[in-house]
Formats: structure tokens, sequence, C-alpha cells
């Protein structure tokens, strides 16, 4: 038998796939809820919150691996997941890891300084509680941390989100796109904002958009679901670190203005700099590697 969507218009599937996303979110995130109460873990803790995140993660690879199989008949085929991603590219992925993060954080810096005329105070607020609830959530998994801990909050705030949101997103949505507009730059550009709007964190949407915009790429150059995971990983996992190394040495970075630090620009700087280096010779090494 032909694959599901052998025949189907790219609207029907679509609809297919809204519908795959919008029953993966409630049913895991009702599971999740589920669970995380059964568990006894008082509701807010960091044993409460593990329980959540990983359980409602899945809700994103279901209707990812789901769409793949009535496309193709096969679960890893649609996002590339079956395709080895090449060594070279994940050796630049690997050290431009290193550099995005003060890029991001830069761009995060000037995302805060944002501010909402008057009339939209509302508005204003209800996006700032958001973020301020997120931080709330990041700060409780990190406090205290132990080499344990740690370990544990990278397989859970780093390695799940980095795979599941990327078999949804670049993995699915993006090559959806590009059969949509017929044009792989402006999939890259909708599905980052749609990845950074989907966060429900305004004053992280920049930074968070551009590097969805740099995983996106990295997927079409790779042709390899597995290059933007190692990268997304590896993006979360080095901020875990950074985070566990400054508590060891005693510093609270959520007291810490970057404006106010003066090595902070010309480190946000040259780190942009390094960046674009290394996503121009990614660039170029991809193409030899596919012609």
């Amino acid at each position: 038998m032909p694959p599901l969507f052998s025949n189907k218009s790219l609207w029907l599937q679509f609809c297919y796939l809204f519908l795959f996303i919008v029953c993966g979110v409630i049913f895991f995130g009702t599971l999740a809820l589920l669970v995380g109460q059964l568990s006894g873990a008082a509701i807010g803790s960091r044993w409460y919150l593990y329980a959540i995140q990983s359980i409602s993660s899945f809700g994103m690879v279901f209707p990812a691996l789901l769409f793949s199989y009535c496309a193709t008949k096969k679960w890893f085929s649609y996002s590339k997941a079956d395709q080895i991603a090449p060594p070279p590219l994940v050796g630049y992925v690997l050290i431009l890891s290193l550099f995005i993060l003060p890029v991001v954080a830069g761009l995060g810096h000037l995302n805060e300084q944002i501010s909402f005329p008057e009339s939209m105070q509302n508005i204003e607020t209800w996006m700032r509680n958001m973020e301020e609830a997120s931080k709330i959530a990041l700060q409780t998994l990190t406090a205290n941390s132990t080499i344990p801990i740690l370990l544990l909050n990278i397989v859970v705030a780093a390695l799940m989100p980095a795979l599941f949101e990327e078999f949804l997103f670049r993995g699915t949505i993006q090559p959806f796109l590009s059969k949509w507009f017929h044009n792989k730059h402006i999939a890259i550009i909708v599905t980052a904002f749609i990845f950074s709007a989907i966060h429900f964190q305004f004053y992280g949407f920049i930074p968070r958009f551009l590097l969805g915009i740099y995983l996106g790429y990295l997927f079409v150059w790779s042709q390899s679901l597995w290059l933007p995971i190692i990268a997304h990983f590896m993006h979360n996992a080095v901020s875990l670190i950074f985070d566990y190394g400054a508590q060891w040495r005693g510093i609270d970075l959520e007291a810490i203005d970057p404006g106010q630090v003066p090595e902070f620009y010309p480190m946000v700087l040259f780190s942009t700099f390094c960046v674009g280096v290394g996503v121009y010779y990614l660039w170029k090494r991809a193409k030899k590697i596919e012609a």
C-alpha cells in the first residue's frame, strides 16, 4: 500500500499535521500532569518539573514520527533522521557552540530592553510574568546543583528538548513548509519564527529566532536532522554547564546586569565575528561535501 499522504493535497497534509500536534500536546501534557500529581513531589519542585518536562516533551516527537510514517511509511525518513550528519560539519558545530552563547546573551540583553507603549502595558505585564515563570522553573532545576543533578539536567533540559523539538520543527515543519512555499529560505525563517513564538518567552524571542534560523540552515546544509540536534543540544548543555560553574564560584548570574560589565560588549562582538566566520566556512564545507 502507498503512504497515506501519497495522493493528499498539501492543505490536507497540513490539517493532519495540525491534528497530530494538538493530540500529542493534549495527551502527553495531560499524562505529564497526572504523573506529576501521582509522583508525590511538591508542585513546582525540581522532581515535579522533571516529570512534567520529560513526559510532555514526547508531545513534540509523537506528531513528527506519525507524520513521517503517513508521508513515507518510514518513521524517520521524512525528517532525515535516518541520515548521518557529515563528521566535518559536526566538528564545526561543536566549535561554534562555544562562541554562540555570548552572542545569544547579547541579543537576549537587547531583547530585554524592549518596552511597549502605555496602551499595551497589560500585554507587556503578561509577557514579563511568563518570562518570570520560565526563569523560576529553570532556577528550580539548576539551584544547588551537584554533579549528578547537573548530569540529570543535561538529559532533561538539554538532550530531550534538543531531540524532540528538532524532530518537530526542523525535521517536520520545515520540510513541509519548503514544499508549501517552494522556497527553503522562507521555510527556515517561518519555522524559526514558530519555534521561537511557541516558547511564549517574548524577552528571549530574538535570540531564539536567530538560533532557529541557524538550526534550519544546518538541517538544509547537512541533509540530516542530527546536525541541528547536536547544535541544539550543545547550546543547551553549555548554558547549563556555564550556570553550574558560576554557582560553584558563588556568582549569582541573575544579579548581574550584563550592560554594566565592561568586557561584555567586546566579548559579544568578538563572538559574533567568530560565529560569522565559522558559519561561512561551515557553509563552504557543506557545499564541498554535497559536490
